[in-house]
């Protein structure tokens, strides 16, 4: 199972803060929440400052479980959702964490815990699924794509680019990692600069354009001004690559896409060849991917100066 590590970070941080608030708000002795505020503040001050949480803490966390044992309090469950987030994001060892989450889900109902642990839970079995999508449409034909606006006029289906090398990224106006991308996109698109290679930004119809205005332009069921207003886009972010919007949502579930950007490559036989990629990732390995692909079909590379 693959989750991002941004994801592990956000958990623990944001349960530890959590836990943090919730004890400074009860005043006791020898209370769960007490008992759990030092141990949730230095993983805090470690996160903080950039440091690893010391692997002791998760001793005293099961000390602390195991001294409150069948209190089920939402204290108590913070406890457990310290350590599922610990191992997490210290461990790293997604299939625990995922365990420990459904079982606070369980023998926590009702509390605000649980509540958060079964959305945790789902989040991951929706990952899960993804990633199983993805393994097994790696050498696979790629799923179709239908455009129905496009920078390049003629292109209607991802099959009308058979023969090129396809790198796909799918993306929207709204997500700012994916515009925080656009410099590394377009260096691989000069880079291939008449090469058989199409760089494609895939996104669908959102129903709003962000980034052209201090405040989102509104498209709601206004198809053609969506794609009009994408010119202007494109002319202010320097976008040099093919932009499409196609039919299937951008969460594409073909593709095992649950969060974006997402980049795909596809090789001139239309099989999928990489997936679950990111387009900020280091510029020499899209390129030996890629490269890859040229060499197979015989297909010209650019030559590295």
């Amino acid at each position: 199972m693959k989750v991002i590590s941004r994801l592990r970070s956000y958990v623990l941080f944001s349960v530890v803060i959590a836990a943090s608030t919730l004890a400074q708000s009860i005043h006791g002795i020898n209370s769960p929440s007490t008992d759990l505020e030092p141990i949730a503040n230095r993983i805090t001050a470690n996160l903080e400052r950039g440091l690893p949480a010391d692997p002791a803490d998760l001793a005293a966390l099961d000390a602390l479980l195991v001294k409150y044992a069948g209190d089920r309090s939402e204290a108590v469950a913070q406890i457990a959702l310290t350590k599922a987030a610990y191992v997490l994001r210290v461990v790293q060892d997604e299939a625990a964490a995922l365990e420990l989450f459904e079982s606070i889900a369980a023998d926590f109902a009702g509390t605000r815990s649980a509540d958060f642990a079964t959305r945790l839970a789902a989040q991951f079995n929706q990952r899960a699924a993804a990633d199983r999508i993805r393994e097994q449409l790696v050498g696979n034909p790629a799923p179709e794509l239908n455009f129905t606006w496009a920078t390049s006029e003629q292109l209607t289906l991802l099959s009308d680019l058979k023969g090129k090398v396809v790198v796909l990224d799918f993306w929207a106006t709204w997500c700012g990692p994916c515009v925080r991308s656009f410099p590394q996109v377009r260096e691989l698109t000069d880079y291939y600069a008449g090469a058989p290679v199409e760089v494609v930004g895939v996104t669908s119809l959102q129903g709003r354009v962000h980034g052209l205005e201090s405040t989102p332009i509104n498209t709601r069921d206004d198809a053609a001004k969506e794609y009009a207003l994408m010119n202007d886009y494109i002319a202010k972010y320097d976008i040099n690559w093919t932009i499409a919007f196609s039919t299937q949502e951008v969460f594409n579930p073909d593709y095992g896409i649950t969060g974006i950007p997402h980049m795909a490559i596809v090789a001139p036989d239309g099989t999928l060849r990489h997936v679950g990629l990111h387009p900020a990732m280091p510029h020499d390995e899209k390129v030996a991917m890629i490269d890859a692909i040229l060499a197979e079909f015989d297909l010209p590379a650019p030559t590295s100066s």
